[in-house]
């Protein structure tokens, strides 16, 4: 089997630290949270692909972290995130 290489890019990472948090929607302390305990993505010493990220603020970073019932609400985040960064693209 071949191992595919995962998807990283500053770029990207930065652009979505420009969002508002996906949870409570503040513009402040944002951070790229890498999807987690979902679709085998992520997990001890690994990280899902830039592409798999979303804006959260540091508060909510941890509560996700903290609150395994928040993860399945991270695949509809991931989506808006990357269709906000296509729009900015202009893809």
């Amino acid at each position: 089997m071949i191992k595919q290489k995962a998807f990283r890019s500053k770029k990207y990472l930065a652009f979505v630290r420009t969002l508002p948090c996906s949870i409570c929607g503040t513009d402040q302390d944002v951070v790229a949270h890498h999807l987690i305990g979902v679709g085998g993505m992520g997990g001890m010493g690994t990280k899902a692909p830039d592409n798999y990220t979303l804006p959260l603020c540091v508060e909510d970073h941890f509560k996700i972290h903290q609150e395994p019932e928040l993860w399945q609400h991270q695949w509809e985040w991931i989506a808006r995130t990357q269709a906000r960064w296509i729009e900015n693209e202009g893809l």
